[in-house]
């Protein structure tokens, strides 16, 4: 594979506004996990620690982003205040995180051949809160039907349809020309191409959380092929509503108590939010144009488990493909790898089997257990969904460039 440079770095991520804090929290080994607070969803309405109480979530905590800035009249971007107001938080950080990275390279770009490919899924959440919205004439219906509701006076059954309208109306956002574009998740790459005036290609990729892992894919691709010079990619997720953690579960993949990838007290997953992105050129590119330059890319692969026990049951034969043939793409033996950042994403079942895929891979390769450290961001902030890979990328990424990354 012809190499890839990461020219441009900028994050959003837990307790970290922007890269440099996020590698500042790595190095200092800061726990970004803590619980919810009212203001995104309210426990008192949604929690019970009784794993099998219907429509609850029996975890709490997760990595959330609660400090960022966003500002596009400081940053002379066209987005009016009504249309801010629409456009989900995914979205901005998206558009802050292209912002931070053009800055970051700091040098001219030809817009006439950089793309936009991104990572995500499940869009934000605020569809789900113009969703509720919409749904008041469903539950007024409900309401209605209920045999003590219809027990009222008419005229109190009027107001208080009429009140339940008002308080909807006044705690759910109003859907406006600007709704759809400002909370579909396949707009994120349009708007960022829109506002910073890029002509390549531009579109997200959904491949549930290895999303952000095979937007870089496509860009690299896309580089390797010459179909545009420069790409803003990565991964972007900030759908950590209510609705996400009952789901999660009711399949008893959250864990309750923290995140420890690896650890033999691990005891599922603890989500996170985030985005990272990053600039990329052809390697030779950069070189040529004196770019500061912070990893290079030389392989990428992937694979699918095939026919497995389920859905979301790990299966060793798909890792083991995906890592084996990054390796063969890049051109290098396993035998020179010194540090893994993998997914681990503290559940039972997948850290047994992410780690004995990798180690079946090593081994092939003639190392010896223990020769490689391996790490996971999740460990400090969780587990991203959409954009994991991303901020797995960006914590071996700054590694390798302060040079804190030695062969075992």
């Amino acid at each position: 594979m012809e190499p890839v440079a990461i020219v441009g770095v900028s994050a959003i991520l837990p307790d970290a506004p922007d890269a440099a804090t996020f590698w500042s929290n790595i190095t200092t080994g800061r726990y970004s996990i803590s619980e919810v607070t009212p203001s995104r969803w309210d426990p008192a309405l949604y929690f019970d620690e009784d794993h099998s109480a219907p429509d609850k979530t029996y975890s709490k905590i997760g990595g959330w982003v609660r400090d960022w800035h966003w500002d596009p009249m400081e940053w002379k971007l066209p987005i009016p205040p009504k249309v801010s107001d629409a456009i989900d938080d995914g979205q901005k950080w998206a558009i802050a995180c292209t912002r931070a990275v053009l800055a970051d390279h700091g040098k001219p770009i030809d817009h006439e051949r950089t793309a936009v490919i991104l990572g995500n899924a499940m869009a934000g959440e605020h569809h789900y809160l113009t969703a509720l919205r919409i749904a008041m004439p469903e539950i007024a219906r409900e309401l209605h039907s209920a045999p003590s509701f219809q027990q009222l006076s008419p005229e109190m059954r009027i107001a208080i349809t009429e009140e339940l309208g008002i308080r909807m109306s006044m705690n759910y956002p109003e859907v406006t020309e600007d709704t759809m574009a400002g909370e579909l998740g396949n707009v994120m790459a349009g708007r960022v191409a829109n506002l910073f005036d890029f002509h390549g290609p531009n579109f997200i990729v959904d491949a549930a959380c290895a999303s952000a892992m095979a937007a870089i894919d496509a860009s690299i691709e896309g580089l390797i092929e010459h179909e545009f010079d420069t790409v803003v990619t990565g991964g972007i997720d900030r759908n950590m509503g209510a609705s996400s953690f009952v789901k999660f579960c009711k399949i008893g993949a959250l864990s309750a108590t923290g995140t420890r990838p690896f650890d033999a007290g691990a005891d599922g997953f603890v989500m996170g939010e985030g985005a990272a992105l990053f600039l990329l050129k052809r390697l030779s590119d950069a070189e040529r144009a004196g770019d500061r330059v912070y990893a290079v890319l030389r392989g990428i692969a992937g694979a699918s488990d095939g026919r497995g026990k389920g859905i979301t049951a790990p299966n060793p034969v798909g890792q083991r493909l995906a890592v084996a043939r990054a390796w063969s793409a890049a051109g290098l033996s396993p035998a020179v790898c010194g540090l893994m950042e993998a997914h681990g994403t503290s559940t039972r079942v997948g850290d047994v089997v992410e780690v004995s895929s990798l180690g079946e891979v090593f081994a092939s390769a003639g190392l010896r257990p223990g020769a490689v450290a391996l790490g996971s961001a999740k460990s400090n902030i969780g587990h991203l969904k959409a954009a994991a890979g991303a901020a797995g990328i960006l914590k071996a990424t700054m590694a390798l460039h302060h040079r804190c990354c030695r062969p075992a």
